[in-house]
């Protein structure tokens, strides 16, 4: 009888065994196209209009070593961008950064546009976990407009938080604010 353990135990672990191999593969052969449309979908026609008007297309910022600088220095800074317009001319600066503090679901990742003039000119929620209908209305327009055309120079304080989600509101506060700091200490 316990030989008989023994077997069911290694069968068993066998089978765990080749089920995480496939799924390993799976994950590994798929990451690439999965990041692909992951940057597609962030970059729709809504999401770049919401975050710089009149853009087309986000463009990786062409001094990589700062890049790498910003990500060494900054732990919630995931990426630097440029926004063009259809003639290809530069309208400002896109940073992709996640939340400092976290918010009711945790860490809100977002794209916060600024001017070459220090305005920001939108923001977009790219991910969130925040609660829905509550929280997630931090997605809205309604909500993200205020921060429209504020001075990037300086940490923000001053707004209009949503009345209930005062955790999901400080949350999302305090990414637009890493962005102001990752502007004002490398790109002004």
């Amino acid at each position: 009888m316990k030989n008989s353990y023994v077997r069911l135990g290694g069968i068993l672990f066998l089978i765990a065994a080749i089920s995480a191999g496939v799924l390993a593969f799976l994950n590994d052969s798929t990451k690439d196209l999965i990041a692909k449309n992951e940057a597609m979908a962030a970059t729709s026609p809504e999401v770049l209009e919401s975050v710089m008007p009149g853009s087309v297309m986000f463009n990786d910022y062409a001094d990589a070593a700062l890049v790498e600088t910003i990500k060494s220095e900054n732990g919630k800074f995931v990426n630097l961008q440029t926004a063009v317009d259809a003639s290809n001319n530069e309208l400002g600066y896109v940073v992709r950064t996640f939340s400092t503090v976290a918010g009711y679901g945790g860490d809100m990742e977002l794209f916060v546009g600024i001017s070459p003039e220090g305005k920001i000119t939108g923001v977009n929620v790219v991910s969130h976990s925040e609660t829905s209908g509550l929280g997630s209305r931090t997605t809205e327009p309604s909500f993200t407009s205020q921060f429209a055309g504020k001075d990037a120079t300086a940490e923000i304080t001053d707004f209009d938080a949503i009345t209930g989600a005062t955790k999901s509101s400080k949350s999302f506060l305090s990414a637009v604010n890493n962005a102001i700091s990752i502007y004002d200490q490398y790109l002004k």
